[in-house]
């Protein structure tokens, strides 16, 4: 039985229709900025979903929705809970139902599903499946299939929720030129889409972090859903060749179109200058050569507008929603530590609090237990400032109605990120709540 499936726009018929897609304006922004990493994409009909790697923070996965790729919307959890780092999911629809696989930091792939984006999702599923970055693929005879880094392919269940064979090698990469400063050959993300006659697989390569220039997108087709794999002659068809550019380690795509027959390729990368804000989600258009191969509209290093950000931020700014909190799983201080994720180069942050006698709360820019910025109390109300201007803090404390008082000014933190204390996480606004404590309030505002 063939399955019907819009997993990574696996979509056939509508890519034979005959009419020619209707142009649109082309696109190059980043959508999410801020700690929006391995982003992965869904079209189902005219509705985009996308969701990111979630790590240690829980409840993991957040689920977004769009209909123009600008405007986006927190509809839902998909992991209530965990004892393990979340990274490098894989977002598809199969037979009327939704799918994310993703992987952990014991080494271990695990699926839910659910009826509708918006959940309720499943408990997650462990697959007998090892590596990382899952990509899931229905092949030409109806089977299912997952790859994960390095090029290997195990075949699942007609249900997608099991292993149903034995894991083979079936891609090898693209080899860069060695001189580039990369990471190391690092072949991970695999993201498959059909296209006509051909199934194409693209990839990451280069590391994810490290120098500017590290990270890659590349590109291979085959005519079957396993290869032989051919590589792109353009290849990599993302890649940060200057740290002169606005984005630094662009890379980890995944290739899809929108219900016109335009088509986009979605990347993470960093700010350049800002690894504290972790990787962005970034948003190309994309052109087919006559031979059949995807290319960027506009060539890398192209001028970016407003350095790049164009997109519309308000519900990513909406802290009000509980959809954008999740808690630091380890624990932090002997309390429980919300974290959200900043938008802006420069920002404030203000947080108040209702402390019982022998408790404790506290405001932080956290990176992780050894890289993080702030200050906590126990007055029975109050307050903290975080002021962050381009990776320079400064802190503000506030016990009942009194005077603000400065407690550090001037303090650079633009050395808390990745490639210096490891974990892929970003620097976050997050609150500490000891037993007890309560939140009262929380602000962000965006200082230009």
């Amino acid at each position: 039985m063939r399955l019907k499936s819009l997993c990574l726009l696996l979509i056939t018929g509508f890519l034979a229709a005959a009419c020619a897609p209707d142009k649109a304006k082309t696109v190059k922004t980043c959508i999410f900025p801020g700690d929006y990493p391995d982003p992965t994409i869904l079209r189902d009909g005219r509705n985009f979903y996308m969701t990111h790697s979630s790590f240690t923070y829980f409840p993991g996965l957040l689920v977004w929705h769009s209909t123009d790729l600008r405007h986006w919307e927190p509809v839902a959890r998909a992991v209530e809970d965990g004892d393990y780092s979340i990274f490098a999911p894989d977002i598809c629809k199969v037979d009327g139902k939704y799918y994310i696989y993703y992987p952990t930091s014991r080494g271990e792939n695990y699926v839910v599903v659910a009826d509708r984006p918006e959940g309720p999702w499943s408990a997650p599923v462990k697959l007998d499946v090892g590596g990382i970055d899952p990509g899931h693929v229905v092949a030409e005879d109806g089977r299912r299939y997952l790859y994960t880094n390095n090029g290997w392919v195990t075949p699942l269940t007609p249900d997608g929720l099991a292993a149903a064979g034995k894991p083979q090698k079936v891609y090898d990469g693209w080899e860069f030129p060695a001189e580039w400063e990369t990471e190391g050959m690092w072949l991970e993300s695999p993201k498959l889409l059909k296209r006509g006659d051909w199934y194409y697989l693209v990839s990451a390569e280069g590391g994810t972090a490290g120098p500017a220039t590290s990270h890659m997108v590349v590109v291979a087709r085959s005519k079957s859903a396993l290869g032989p794999w051919e590589n792109s002659p353009h290849n990599p068809m993302v890649h940060t060749y200057s740290a002169d550019e606005a984005w630094w380690s662009k890379g980890h795509g995944t290739l899809f179109d929108d219900a016109k027959g335009n088509w986009y390729i979605v990347y993470h990368a960093y700010r350049n200058g800002f690894h504290t804000l972790g990787r962005s989600t970034i948003v190309e258009s994309v052109e087919w050569t006559a031979d059949g191969w995807p290319v960027l509209t506009e060539k890398d290093g192209a001028k970016w507008e407003q350095d790049g950000l164009q997109g519309d931020y308000d519900s990513l700014r909406d802290y009000d929603d509980p959809l954008l909190w999740a808690k630091w799983q380890p624990g932090y201080a002997g309390g429980t530590l919300w974290t959200t994720t900043a938008v802006d180069a420069s920002y404030e942050v203000t947080a108040r609090f209702a402390i019982p006698e022998g408790s404790q709360a506290g405001l932080f820019l956290f990176y992780n237990e050894e890289a993080n910025i702030g200050l906590t109390g126990s007055d029975p109300a109050f307050a903290v400032r975080i002021r962050n201007e381009r990776n320079v803090v400064s802190v503000w404390e506030q016990a009942g109605d009194g005077e603000w008082t400065p407690v550090m000014e001037g303090q650079d933190v633009s050395g808390m990120h990745h490639n210096r204390y490891q974990g892929f996480f970003a620097l976050r606004p997050a609150y500490l709540l000891g037993d007890g404590a309560e939140l009262l309030d929380f602000t962000y505002k965006p200082l230009g």
